[in-house]
């Protein structure tokens, strides 16, 4: 893989970066596995085109850039591990890099209902994962020998864990009500762990400001994390027997899963691969909502603290991205209250054997409303992404199927015999 890339970018920017590459003015050629597309950046406020020598971290306008690749046809590799797959429309995705995120399972709920795509089976435990190795791809091939990166405990993992990879020295900073288990991912990959008082946005803003010496290697900002996460997509599509579902139902924070949903429905729309867009639903923990707010107009601007960590963001930078999403795709926002999202969490581990974490929990928590309101009928096929594993964030309580009069005796004693049963 040849990379074309000059000496040292500007403060605060980094430079865009491709497999055998040809800089033009205003959008970079890529070729890659002897197909030739183009991979442009844009700002989607202002209509200003990135490319050349160096590419912002966002627009001067404020806003996060997205991109764009001009793929004809989406030639699927089935030799190749993961989202490689579909190498043919997506960034450069170094080998060294991967670890075979992607192509998880898709399974049928055991009451016949949605389709769960088990995304927390990815190597981190999130589906983060998809995005992470694209960004890490670039810093890797940048020369870049440190990245940052803020998050509220996966994305933080999912970057830790491929700077390892790549040899690389990864500064994640985190708000300090993360649960343990993922503080202790991110350090356990070898990552600078920096804790922050304050929220998400705190650890954002900090995580910006300090990007001038380092790549920033950010899944709300970069717009190479979305071309990962449209691989879901993808997948979905593939796995479908190659037809979209009638609705998608995903958890939404700064909307990276539905962003890179809706972005590869929309990639498979244009080149007639489906017929329509499947309606896309998010859904957030009641008391953090603000994409919620922006949907029903409700003024509310004050958010608090929700179960669902993952996807506590009061002030999401791809907002308006979120909200076109939805409204094209004929899709809604949802909210589900703390203990609804517990009672989901435990029901999937005892009905489905599905453990997920909390901002998992609450897209099928959505999903059975909506059937229960009659929102989604009985012949709809449904896609359900579970985000995050269940090991990093675990169930406070026990569930219980049914009491018997044996609960809570043991069936061996302390010398190993067994004494019930």
């Amino acid at each position: 893989m040849a990379i074309v890339v000059s000496s040292s970018p500007p403060k605060g920017f980094f430079l865009p970066v491709a497999g055998s590459v040809i800089l033009k003015k205003k959008e970079w050629t890529c070729i890659h596995q002897e197909v030739i597309f183009l991979i442009t950046f844009f700002c989607p406020r202002c209509g200003s085109i990135f490319g050349g020598t160096v590419r912002p971290v966002g627009c001067s306008c404020g806003a996060p850039l997205k991109s764009s690749i001009d793929w004809t046809d989406l030639d699927i590799d089935q030799s190749a591990p993961g989202m490689a797959r579909y190498a043919s429309a997506l960034p450069p995705l170094d080998p060294a890099v991967s670890m075979g995120e992607g192509w998880t399972p898709i399974v049928r709920s055991t009451t016949g209902g949605p389709f769960y795509k088990l995304e927390y089976l990815s190597p981190s435990g999130s589906f983060k994962d998809r995005g992470s190795v694209l960004v890490m791809t670039e810093a890797k091939a940048l020369g870049c020998g440190s990245v940052i990166q803020d998050s509220s405990g996966n994305a933080g993992a999912s970057i830790a864990a491929y700077a390892a990879r790549c040899g690389i020295k990864a500064t994640v900073i985190v708000p300090r009500d993360i649960t343990e288990a993922k503080k202790r991912q991110i350090e356990l990959y070898g990552a600078v762990l920096e804790v922050v008082e304050g929220d998400r946005k705190t650890a954002a803003s900090l995580a910006l400001s300090l990007s001038d010496s380092t790549y920033y290697a950010s899944h709300v900002w970069n717009p190479l994390f979305l071309e990962g996460t449209k691989t879901v997509a993808f997948e979905i599509w593939e796995q479908l027997h190659f037809r979209a579902p009638d609705a998608v139902v995903v958890p939404a924070g700064n909307g990276t899963m539905l962003l890179g949903v809706f972005k590869g429905f929309k990639e498979l729309l244009q080149r007639v691969r489906i017929k329509r867009l499947p309606r896309i639903y998010a859904v957030q923990g009641s008391h953090c909502a603000p994409l919620h707010a922006q949907w029903n107009e409700t003024g509310e601007k004050v958010f608090g603290g929700t179960l669902a960590e993952g996807i506590a963001v009061t002030d999401p930078p791809r907002m308006k991205e979120m909200l076109d999403a939805l409204r094209v795709s004929r899709g809604d926002v949802l909210v589900v209250e703390d203990e609804t999202i517990l009672l989901e969490q435990e029901r999937l581990a005892l009905e489905e054997g599905l453990l997920v974490e909390p901002s998992a929990a609450v897209a099928p928590a959505a999903e059975r409303m909506l059937r229960g309101a009659g929102m989604i009928s009985s012949g709809e096929t449904v896609v359900v992404p579970l985000t995050g594993s269940g090991l990093k964030k675990i169930p406070s309580r026990r569930p219980k199927k049914q009491a018997s009069p044996d609960e809570g005796r043991p069936l061996f004693d302390n010398l190993g015999r067994k004494i019930r049963g």
